[in-house]
């Protein structure tokens, strides 16, 4: 007798496993998502920057000046990269004005091993309200990672207006 209930229970237990079926339904398909990019350790592509700049002016634009710099452009190497810049900016002696200009900047060095490396920077282009050309040099240390960073340095900046004949000098 205790054979039969244990034989009876086995069989029991076996019936919801074959009552299952399997064949009528099919698995989702994996989803078609990109490759994962780390961008920060990529050595070339595209790059955006938003800066700070307050400067002292001297000379005819004595003061205080104030700026926001938005550039945008591609990074070629980390020894050189290109882009665009729009930098409004406020001075106490001709007020707003609106440089644009194009944005040329590097490393000295190499940042692979390195937390801090010296780095260049040129702007030139021209600057809306005050109606003339932009320039600003720009020498500093660059810290952190390649692509995430701090940047500390000293600018020159130069507004000459075409039309007064006035240069504006500050150093940021």
């Amino acid at each position: 007798m205790k054979r039969l209930i244990a034989v009876a229970a086995l069989v029991l237990t076996m019936v919801p496993a074959f009552a299952q079926n399997h064949t009528g339904y099919t698995l989702p398909d994996e989803p078609k998502r990109a490759a994962y990019i780390d961008f920060p350790s990529q050595d070339k592509g595209l790059w955006f920057a938003v800066q700070a700049t307050p400067s002292i002016g001297f000379g005819r634009a004595s003061g205080l000046w104030l700026a926001a710099d938005f550039i945008g452009g591609y990074r070629f190497g980390e020894f050189f990269r290109a882009g665009l810049g729009i930098s409004p900016r406020y001075d106490q002696v001709s007020g707003f004005a609106l440089p644009v200009y194009v944005d040329l900047r590097g490393n000295v060095i190499s940042q692979e091993s390195r937390m801090a490396v010296p780095y260049w920077n040129v702007d030139l282009g021209w600057a809306f309200n005050t109606n003339g050309v932009y320039f600003s040099p720009t020498a500093g240390v660059r810290i952190g990672m390649p692509r995430n960073n701090l940047i500390v340095g000293l600018t020159y900046i130069l507004q000459h207006s075409i039309y007064a004949g006035a240069a504006f000098s500050s150093v940021g």
